[in-house]
Protein backbone atom coordinates (compact mmCIF):
# COMPACT_ATOMS: atom_id res chain seq x y z
CA UNK A 1 0.00 0.00 0.00
CA UNK A 2 2.84 2.29 1.05
CA UNK A 3 4.73 1.74 -2.32
CA UNK A 4 1.20 2.67 -4.20
CA UNK A 5 1.51 6.03 -2.25
CA UNK A 6 4.49 6.58 -3.08
CA UNK A 7 4.37 5.62 -6.58
CA UNK A 8 1.02 8.20 -7.35
CA UNK A 9 2.73 11.07 -4.66
CA UNK A 10 5.67 10.92 -7.73
CA UNK A 11 3.59 10.75 -10.90
CA UNK A 12 0.80 13.63 -9.00
CA UNK A 13 4.48 15.43 -8.82
CA UNK A 14 5.71 15.11 -12.45
CA UNK A 15 2.56 16.45 -13.39
CA UNK A 16 2.60 19.04 -11.28
CA UNK A 17 5.82 20.29 -12.58
CA UNK A 18 4.73 19.29 -16.23
CA UNK A 19 2.01 21.38 -16.37
CA UNK A 20 4.48 24.61 -15.04
CA UNK A 21 3.87 24.73 -11.17
CA UNK A 22 5.91 23.63 -8.51
CA UNK A 23 6.36 20.05 -8.23
CA UNK A 24 5.99 19.44 -4.71
CA UNK A 25 4.14 21.39 -1.82
CA UNK A 26 6.54 21.40 1.02
CA UNK A 27 7.42 23.61 4.28
CA UNK A 28 9.82 26.24 4.31
CA UNK A 29 13.05 24.87 5.81
CA UNK A 30 13.50 28.15 8.10
CA UNK A 31 17.03 28.49 7.34
CA UNK A 32 16.77 31.86 5.65
CA UNK A 33 14.06 34.67 5.97
CA UNK A 34 10.36 33.58 4.74
CA UNK A 35 8.88 36.53 2.40
CA UNK A 36 5.07 35.09 2.54
CA UNK A 37 3.06 37.22 -0.06
CA UNK A 38 -1.33 37.05 -0.89
CA UNK A 39 -2.63 38.22 -3.66
CA UNK A 40 -6.05 39.30 -3.39
CA UNK A 41 -8.68 36.83 -3.82
CA UNK A 42 -5.02 34.73 -4.33
CA UNK A 43 -5.36 35.54 -8.03
CA UNK A 44 -2.47 34.98 -10.50
CA UNK A 45 0.15 36.48 -11.79
CA UNK A 46 -0.05 35.88 -15.25
CA UNK A 47 2.10 38.73 -17.28
CA UNK A 48 4.37 41.74 -16.42
CA UNK A 49 1.82 44.19 -17.27
CA UNK A 50 -0.79 44.08 -14.84
CA UNK A 51 -0.52 44.60 -11.24
CA UNK A 52 -1.69 42.70 -8.78
CA UNK A 53 -2.94 44.06 -5.01
CA UNK A 54 -0.91 41.88 -2.63
CA UNK A 55 0.04 42.15 0.81
CA UNK A 56 3.79 40.69 2.35
CA UNK A 57 5.21 40.27 5.64
CA UNK A 58 8.50 39.23 6.70
CA UNK A 59 9.68 36.18 8.98
CA UNK A 60 13.43 36.65 9.32
CA UNK A 61 13.90 33.28 11.01
CA UNK A 62 16.45 34.12 13.36
CA UNK A 63 18.49 36.03 10.95
CA UNK A 64 20.56 38.20 13.50
CA UNK A 65 21.00 40.96 10.79
CA UNK A 66 17.25 41.09 9.22
CA UNK A 67 14.34 43.18 11.24
CA UNK A 68 10.59 41.88 10.63
CA UNK A 69 8.96 43.46 8.24
CA UNK A 70 5.08 43.79 8.55
CA UNK A 71 3.42 40.70 10.46
CA UNK A 72 0.91 38.07 9.55
CA UNK A 73 -1.85 39.80 11.25
CA UNK A 74 -0.79 43.47 10.12
CA UNK A 75 0.90 42.70 6.36
CA UNK A 76 2.00 45.50 4.05
CA UNK A 77 0.39 46.22 1.30
CA UNK A 78 1.75 46.53 -2.40
CA UNK A 79 1.49 45.22 -6.15
CA UNK A 80 2.87 42.43 -7.55
CA UNK A 81 3.54 42.04 -11.29
CA UNK A 82 5.57 39.86 -13.14
CA UNK A 83 9.32 41.18 -14.67
CA UNK A 84 12.36 39.75 -16.51
CA UNK A 85 12.36 38.74 -20.41
CA UNK A 86 14.21 35.53 -20.63
CA UNK A 87 13.48 34.58 -17.17
CA UNK A 88 9.91 35.94 -17.53
CA UNK A 89 9.53 33.41 -21.08
CA UNK A 90 11.92 30.71 -20.19
CA UNK A 91 11.08 28.93 -16.86
CA UNK A 92 8.03 28.06 -14.71
CA UNK A 93 9.67 29.39 -11.33
CA UNK A 94 8.69 32.84 -12.52
CA UNK A 95 10.59 36.18 -11.01
CA UNK A 96 8.27 39.03 -9.64
CA UNK A 97 8.26 42.70 -9.49
CA UNK A 98 7.21 44.48 -5.77
CA UNK A 99 5.95 48.01 -5.82
CA UNK A 100 4.71 49.61 -2.72
CA UNK A 101 2.64 52.87 -2.72
CA UNK A 102 5.48 54.20 -0.21
CA UNK A 103 9.29 53.99 0.05
CA UNK A 104 10.03 51.05 2.49
CA UNK A 105 13.12 49.41 4.21
CA UNK A 106 13.45 45.77 3.97
CA UNK A 107 15.97 43.99 5.03
CA UNK A 108 17.50 47.11 5.44
CA UNK A 109 17.88 48.39 2.37
CA UNK A 110 17.95 52.06 1.45
CA UNK A 111 14.01 53.43 1.48
CA UNK A 112 12.39 52.54 -2.09
CA UNK A 113 9.05 51.81 -3.39
CA UNK A 114 10.54 48.87 -6.12
CA UNK A 115 12.58 46.04 -5.17
CA UNK A 116 12.33 41.99 -7.00
CA UNK A 117 11.97 38.62 -6.24
CA UNK A 118 14.73 36.96 -8.71
CA UNK A 119 13.75 33.81 -9.06
CA UNK A 120 17.33 32.37 -10.15
CA UNK A 121 15.50 29.21 -11.61
CA UNK A 122 18.22 26.84 -12.43
CA UNK A 123 20.15 25.86 -9.50
CA UNK A 124 23.72 27.58 -9.17
CA UNK A 125 22.60 30.40 -10.89
CA UNK A 126 22.24 32.79 -7.76
CA UNK A 127 25.91 31.97 -6.38
CA UNK A 128 27.22 32.70 -9.62
CA UNK A 129 25.48 36.69 -9.48
CA UNK A 130 26.64 36.77 -5.60
CA UNK A 131 30.26 35.72 -6.81
CA UNK A 132 30.07 38.34 -10.08
CA UNK A 133 28.46 40.98 -7.40
CA UNK A 134 30.89 40.55 -5.04
CA UNK A 135 33.97 40.74 -7.40
CA UNK A 136 32.45 44.41 -8.93
CA UNK A 137 32.44 45.21 -4.55
CA UNK A 138 35.65 44.37 -4.13
CA UNK A 139 36.77 45.83 -7.22
CA UNK A 140 35.48 48.98 -6.27
CA UNK A 141 33.02 49.53 -9.26
CA UNK A 142 30.27 51.91 -7.44
CA UNK A 143 26.78 50.20 -6.15
CA UNK A 144 26.04 47.12 -6.86
CA UNK A 145 22.60 46.30 -6.37
CA UNK A 146 21.91 44.40 -2.84
CA UNK A 147 19.94 41.23 -2.11
CA UNK A 148 19.21 38.95 0.39
CA UNK A 149 18.35 35.28 0.36
CA UNK A 150 14.87 33.79 0.96
CA UNK A 151 12.20 31.73 0.75
CA UNK A 152 9.22 33.13 -0.88
CA UNK A 153 5.70 31.80 0.15
CA UNK A 154 3.03 32.82 -2.96
CA UNK A 155 -0.76 32.19 -1.86
CA UNK A 156 0.43 29.10 0.83
CA UNK A 157 2.84 27.70 -1.83
CA UNK A 158 6.76 27.35 -0.47
CA UNK A 159 8.08 28.60 -3.87
CA UNK A 160 11.46 28.25 -2.90
CA UNK A 161 14.73 29.84 -2.86
CA UNK A 162 14.89 33.74 -4.11
CA UNK A 163 16.55 36.58 -3.96
CA UNK A 164 14.87 39.31 -2.36
CA UNK A 165 16.55 42.48 -5.10
CA UNK A 166 17.32 45.94 -5.17
CA UNK A 167 16.69 46.83 -8.91
CA UNK A 168 19.06 49.27 -11.07
CA UNK A 169 16.93 52.79 -10.29
CA UNK A 170 18.78 56.22 -10.23
CA UNK A 171 18.01 56.96 -6.32
CA UNK A 172 19.43 57.63 -3.31
CA UNK A 173 21.06 55.25 -1.92
CA UNK A 174 21.13 52.80 -5.29
CA UNK A 175 22.22 54.75 -8.57
CA UNK A 176 22.85 58.59 -6.79
CA UNK A 177 23.22 60.89 -9.65
CA UNK A 178 20.98 63.45 -10.88
CA UNK A 179 18.19 62.22 -13.21
CA UNK A 180 17.74 63.63 -16.47
CA UNK A 181 14.13 64.67 -17.17
CA UNK A 182 11.23 63.36 -19.38
CA UNK A 183 11.28 65.32 -22.42
CA UNK A 184 14.07 67.74 -21.40
CA UNK A 185 14.68 70.34 -24.11
CA UNK A 186 16.70 72.59 -22.00
CA UNK A 187 20.46 72.13 -23.85
CA UNK A 188 22.03 73.55 -20.44
CA UNK A 189 21.02 70.19 -18.94
CA UNK A 190 21.02 67.86 -21.78
CA UNK A 191 24.04 66.08 -20.92
CA UNK A 192 23.44 65.22 -17.12
CA UNK A 193 22.11 62.06 -15.13
CA UNK A 194 21.76 59.31 -18.06
CA UNK A 195 20.90 55.77 -17.60
CA UNK A 196 21.27 53.22 -20.71
CA UNK A 197 21.69 49.46 -21.29
CA UNK A 198 23.28 47.65 -24.01
CA UNK A 199 20.47 45.16 -24.42
CA UNK A 200 19.42 42.14 -26.67
CA UNK A 201 15.81 42.69 -26.51
CA UNK A 202 13.45 45.32 -28.61
CA UNK A 203 12.13 47.91 -25.90
CA UNK A 204 10.90 51.35 -25.93
CA UNK A 205 12.42 54.11 -25.66
CA UNK A 206 15.47 52.83 -27.95
CA UNK A 207 18.41 54.04 -30.33
CA UNK A 208 19.66 51.52 -32.56
CA UNK A 209 23.29 51.81 -33.76
CA UNK A 210 24.53 49.59 -36.31
CA UNK A 211 28.13 48.64 -35.15
CA UNK A 212 30.60 49.49 -37.79
CA UNK A 213 32.99 52.74 -38.71
CA UNK A 214 30.16 54.62 -39.97
CA UNK A 215 27.10 53.17 -38.22
CA UNK A 216 25.42 52.70 -41.26
CA UNK A 217 23.35 49.27 -42.66
CA UNK A 218 25.15 46.62 -44.39
CA UNK A 219 24.81 43.09 -44.15
CA UNK A 220 27.79 42.09 -42.19
CA UNK A 221 26.64 44.46 -39.14
CA UNK A 222 23.72 44.19 -37.94
CA UNK A 223 22.30 47.54 -35.73
CA UNK A 224 22.16 46.39 -31.75
CA UNK A 225 19.65 47.89 -29.65
CA UNK A 226 20.61 50.95 -26.43
CA UNK A 227 18.20 50.75 -24.12
CA UNK A 228 17.10 54.67 -22.57
CA UNK A 229 16.45 53.48 -19.37
CA UNK A 230 16.47 57.49 -17.60
CA UNK A 231 14.92 59.27 -18.77
CA UNK A 232 11.80 57.44 -20.06
CA UNK A 233 10.23 59.90 -22.35
CA UNK A 234 12.71 60.91 -25.14
CA UNK A 235 12.18 64.67 -26.53
CA UNK A 236 14.08 64.95 -30.02
CA UNK A 237 16.49 67.10 -28.07
CA UNK A 238 17.02 64.56 -26.22
CA UNK A 239 17.29 62.38 -28.89
CA UNK A 240 19.35 63.70 -30.83
CA UNK A 241 22.09 64.26 -28.10
CA UNK A 242 22.14 60.60 -26.91
CA UNK A 243 22.24 58.95 -30.42
CA UNK A 244 25.13 61.61 -31.69
CA UNK A 245 26.48 60.14 -27.95
CA UNK A 246 26.34 56.59 -29.29
CA UNK A 247 27.29 56.97 -32.43
CA UNK A 248 30.39 58.98 -32.24
CA UNK A 249 31.58 56.13 -29.48
CA UNK A 250 31.03 53.57 -31.95
CA UNK A 251 32.36 54.89 -35.21
CA UNK A 252 35.57 56.09 -32.79
CA UNK A 253 35.98 52.66 -31.13
CA UNK A 254 35.37 50.44 -34.69
CA UNK A 255 37.73 53.16 -37.32
CA UNK A 256 40.92 52.07 -35.21
CA UNK A 257 40.61 51.40 -30.69
CA UNK A 258 44.27 51.25 -31.22
CA UNK A 259 44.54 55.07 -31.52
CA UNK A 260 42.47 55.57 -28.37
CA UNK A 261 40.47 58.21 -29.51
CA UNK A 262 37.38 56.52 -28.22
CA UNK A 263 39.11 56.98 -24.97
CA UNK A 264 37.62 60.51 -24.31
CA UNK A 265 34.32 59.24 -23.71
CA UNK A 266 34.57 57.02 -20.83
CA UNK A 267 36.07 56.91 -17.18
CA UNK A 268 38.60 54.34 -18.05
CA UNK A 269 39.63 53.12 -14.80
CA UNK A 270 35.99 52.36 -13.94
CA UNK A 271 35.31 50.94 -17.28
CA UNK A 272 38.70 48.70 -16.84
CA UNK A 273 37.38 47.65 -13.11
CA UNK A 274 33.85 46.79 -14.63
CA UNK A 275 35.38 44.72 -17.78
CA UNK A 276 36.98 42.78 -15.43
CA UNK A 277 34.34 41.71 -13.37
CA UNK A 278 32.93 40.62 -17.00
CA UNK A 279 35.91 38.95 -17.79
CA UNK A 280 36.66 36.43 -14.58
CA UNK A 281 32.93 35.52 -14.13
CA UNK A 282 33.74 34.78 -17.87
CA UNK A 283 29.93 36.99 -18.52
CA UNK A 284 28.10 35.62 -21.59
CA UNK A 285 25.58 38.44 -21.60
CA UNK A 286 28.08 41.30 -20.99
CA UNK A 287 28.40 43.98 -23.74
CA UNK A 288 25.18 42.19 -25.24
CA UNK A 289 22.86 42.35 -23.33
CA UNK A 290 21.83 43.64 -18.85
CA UNK A 291 24.89 46.09 -19.54
CA UNK A 292 24.48 49.45 -17.90
CA UNK A 293 26.54 53.20 -18.90
CA UNK A 294 25.58 56.08 -16.50
CA UNK A 295 26.52 59.82 -17.35
CA UNK A 296 26.74 62.86 -15.58
CA UNK A 297 27.77 66.43 -16.11
CA UNK A 298 29.95 66.46 -13.12
CA UNK A 299 32.07 63.60 -14.39
CA UNK A 300 31.53 64.37 -18.27
CA UNK A 301 31.97 60.98 -18.96
CA UNK A 302 30.09 57.63 -19.35
CA UNK A 303 30.71 55.46 -16.45
CA UNK A 304 30.52 51.26 -16.85
CA UNK A 305 27.48 50.07 -14.15
CA UNK A 306 25.61 49.10 -12.25
CA UNK A 307 25.99 45.38 -12.72
CA UNK A 308 23.27 43.12 -13.15
CA UNK A 309 22.02 39.93 -14.40
CA UNK A 310 25.27 37.60 -13.84
CA UNK A 311 24.02 34.19 -14.02
CA UNK A 312 25.10 33.12 -17.63
CA UNK A 313 28.61 33.19 -16.45
CA UNK A 314 31.68 31.03 -14.76
CA UNK A 315 30.48 27.88 -18.11
CA UNK A 316 33.69 26.83 -19.31
CA UNK A 317 35.81 23.96 -17.15
CA UNK A 318 39.06 25.55 -18.71
CA UNK A 319 39.11 28.97 -19.80
CA UNK A 320 41.40 30.18 -23.20
CA UNK A 321 40.01 33.33 -24.37
CA UNK A 322 38.42 36.28 -23.88
CA UNK A 323 34.69 35.78 -22.57
CA UNK A 324 33.21 37.13 -26.01
CA UNK A 325 35.12 34.63 -27.57
CA UNK A 326 34.08 31.92 -25.28
CA UNK A 327 30.44 32.35 -25.70
CA UNK A 328 30.57 32.02 -29.72
CA UNK A 329 32.69 28.77 -28.57
CA UNK A 330 29.86 27.60 -26.45
CA UNK A 331 26.73 29.11 -28.25
CA UNK A 332 27.45 29.77 -31.92
CA UNK A 333 24.80 31.16 -34.08
CA UNK A 334 25.52 30.16 -37.89
CA UNK A 335 22.35 31.98 -39.15
CA UNK A 336 23.49 35.54 -37.64
CA UNK A 337 26.86 34.93 -35.98
CA UNK A 338 26.76 38.91 -35.88
CA UNK A 339 24.53 39.10 -33.05
CA UNK A 340 27.08 37.21 -30.89
CA UNK A 341 29.35 40.15 -31.21
CA UNK A 342 29.69 42.24 -28.01
CA UNK A 343 29.11 45.98 -28.20
CA UNK A 344 32.32 47.80 -28.34
CA UNK A 345 34.30 45.67 -25.95
CA UNK A 346 36.30 43.30 -27.97
CA UNK A 347 37.66 46.27 -30.32
CA UNK A 348 38.56 48.45 -27.08
CA UNK A 349 40.51 45.29 -26.11
CA UNK A 350 42.93 45.71 -28.80
CA UNK A 351 44.07 49.16 -27.29
CA UNK A 352 47.35 48.29 -25.42
CA UNK A 353 46.97 51.65 -22.96
CA UNK A 354 43.41 50.25 -22.33
CA UNK A 355 44.78 47.03 -21.63
CA UNK A 356 47.45 48.20 -19.10
CA UNK A 357 44.38 50.08 -17.33
CA UNK A 358 43.00 46.62 -16.84
CA UNK A 359 46.46 45.13 -15.87
CA UNK A 360 46.34 48.53 -12.94
CA UNK A 361 43.51 47.73 -11.65
CA UNK A 362 43.76 43.60 -11.75
CA UNK A 363 47.14 44.10 -9.88
CA UNK A 364 45.10 45.91 -7.20
CA UNK A 365 42.83 42.88 -6.79
CA UNK A 366 45.42 40.36 -7.35
CA UNK A 367 45.87 38.05 -5.36
CA UNK A 368 45.08 40.39 -2.27
CA UNK A 369 41.19 40.00 -2.59
CA UNK A 370 40.90 36.26 -4.32
CA UNK A 371 40.69 34.68 -1.14
CA UNK A 372 38.35 37.36 0.08
CA UNK A 373 35.87 36.46 -2.55
CA UNK A 374 36.35 32.69 -2.15
CA UNK A 375 35.51 33.04 1.54
CA UNK A 376 32.45 35.15 0.33
CA UNK A 377 31.18 32.68 -2.23
CA UNK A 378 31.95 29.94 1.06
CA UNK A 379 29.98 32.01 2.99
CA UNK A 380 27.03 32.32 0.98
CA UNK A 381 26.87 28.52 0.34
CA UNK A 382 26.78 27.46 4.38
CA UNK A 383 23.91 30.19 4.15
CA UNK A 384 21.43 29.26 1.36
CA UNK A 385 22.82 25.56 1.13
CA UNK A 386 19.46 23.69 3.51
CA UNK A 387 16.98 26.07 1.42
CA UNK A 388 18.11 25.37 -2.00
CA UNK A 389 17.89 21.69 -1.27
CA UNK A 390 14.74 22.35 -0.42
CA UNK A 391 14.09 24.07 -3.44
CA UNK A 392 16.03 21.41 -5.60
CA UNK A 393 12.17 19.16 -4.98
CA UNK A 394 10.03 21.90 -5.76
CA UNK A 395 11.62 22.52 -9.17
CA UNK A 396 13.20 19.01 -10.00
CA UNK A 397 13.35 20.38 -13.56
CA UNK A 398 15.73 22.86 -12.97
CA UNK A 399 18.07 20.47 -11.11
CA UNK A 400 21.18 19.84 -13.01
CA UNK A 401 23.01 19.37 -9.58
CA UNK A 402 22.42 20.14 -6.36
CA UNK A 403 24.14 23.27 -4.48
CA UNK A 404 26.91 21.29 -2.84
CA UNK A 405 28.32 20.46 -6.58
CA UNK A 406 27.48 23.99 -8.16
CA UNK A 407 29.46 25.29 -5.27
CA UNK A 408 32.87 22.99 -6.00
CA UNK A 409 31.80 23.69 -9.61
CA UNK A 410 31.86 27.29 -8.81
CA UNK A 411 35.43 27.56 -6.48
CA UNK A 412 37.31 25.64 -9.54
CA UNK A 413 36.07 27.63 -11.99
CA UNK A 414 37.58 30.83 -9.56
CA UNK A 415 41.23 29.31 -9.31
CA UNK A 416 40.99 28.22 -12.95
CA UNK A 417 39.83 31.81 -14.08
CA UNK A 418 42.76 33.71 -11.77
CA UNK A 419 45.27 32.16 -13.00
CA UNK A 420 44.11 32.33 -16.85
CA UNK A 421 43.09 35.83 -16.41
CA UNK A 422 46.03 36.83 -14.72
CA UNK A 423 48.68 35.04 -17.91
CA UNK A 424 46.21 36.18 -20.36
CA UNK A 425 46.67 40.40 -19.49
CA UNK A 426 50.35 40.18 -18.98
CA UNK A 427 51.04 37.83 -22.17
CA UNK A 428 48.75 40.25 -24.22
CA UNK A 429 51.23 43.25 -23.00
CA UNK A 430 54.80 41.53 -23.55
CA UNK A 431 54.60 41.32 -27.07
CA UNK A 432 55.79 37.83 -27.06
CA UNK A 433 55.07 36.35 -30.58
CA UNK A 434 56.05 32.73 -29.60
CA UNK A 435 57.50 30.13 -32.94
CA UNK A 436 55.69 27.25 -32.85
CA UNK A 437 58.49 24.53 -32.80
CA UNK A 438 58.46 24.68 -29.39
CA UNK A 439 55.61 22.39 -28.99
CA UNK A 440 57.52 20.14 -30.37
CA UNK A 441 59.93 19.39 -27.19
CA UNK A 442 57.02 18.74 -24.80
CA UNK A 443 55.62 15.22 -24.38
CA UNK A 444 52.25 15.00 -24.28
CA UNK A 445 49.82 14.85 -22.09
CA UNK A 446 51.66 17.49 -19.97
CA UNK A 447 51.13 19.84 -17.25
CA UNK A 448 51.02 23.57 -18.18
CA UNK A 449 51.91 26.64 -15.44
CA UNK A 450 52.10 30.17 -16.03
CA UNK A 451 55.48 31.79 -15.16
CA UNK A 452 54.04 32.71 -11.53
CA UNK A 453 54.24 29.14 -10.87
CA UNK A 454 50.37 28.39 -11.55
CA UNK A 455 48.80 25.27 -13.09
CA UNK A 456 47.01 26.70 -16.30
CA UNK A 457 45.68 23.91 -17.75
CA UNK A 458 46.34 20.14 -18.65
CA UNK A 459 47.26 19.58 -22.65
CA UNK A 460 46.47 16.88 -24.82
CA UNK A 461 48.32 18.06 -27.93
CA UNK A 462 50.15 20.37 -29.47
CA UNK A 463 46.72 22.37 -30.80
CA UNK A 464 45.40 22.44 -27.74
CA UNK A 465 49.04 24.02 -26.05
CA UNK A 466 48.76 26.72 -28.99
CA UNK A 467 45.03 27.67 -28.18
CA UNK A 468 46.71 29.19 -24.97
CA UNK A 469 47.19 33.16 -24.75
CA UNK A 470 50.60 34.13 -25.84
CA UNK A 471 53.32 34.34 -23.09
CA UNK A 472 55.46 32.52 -20.83
CA UNK A 473 54.78 29.09 -19.70
CA UNK A 474 56.21 26.05 -17.96
CA UNK A 475 55.75 22.70 -19.32
CA UNK A 476 57.89 19.26 -18.42
CA UNK A 477 60.16 21.40 -15.93
CA UNK A 478 61.49 23.77 -18.85
CA UNK A 479 60.14 27.08 -20.28
CA UNK A 480 58.63 27.87 -23.10
CA UNK A 481 57.17 31.14 -25.58
CA UNK A 482 53.86 29.86 -26.56
CA UNK A 483 51.71 32.09 -29.10
CA UNK A 484 48.14 31.52 -29.30
CA UNK A 485 46.83 30.98 -33.23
Amino acid sequence: MNKIIIALAIVISGLQAWAGGPAASVPVTGTLPVVYVNTKDNAPVVNKDDEIEATIYIDPCGADDVEPFGSAENPVSFTLSGRGNSSWINFDKKPYKVKFGKKQTPFGFPAHKTFALLAHAPIGTYMRCEASSEIGRLLDIGWVPRTYPVELVLNGVNLGTYAFSETVKIAKGRLDIAEQPDRNTDPATIGDGWLIEIDNYDDTPQIKIFQNETCTPSEEYWPRNFTIKTPEELSPVQEEWITDQLRDITMEVHSDPADDTWMRHFDIPRLARYYLVQELSCNYDAFVGSTYFYYTADAGKWMAGPLWDSEWTFEPEVRAYNFWKERNIYNPREDHPENLRPVWIDRMYQSSAFRSAILKEWEAFYPAKVEELKDFVTGFYNKVKVSYDTNLQIWPQYSGAEISAWYGWLMARLDGYVQWLDSSLRSSLSGIDAPAADAAQITYPADVYNASGMKVRRVLSPDDLHSLPAGLYIAAGKKFLIGAK
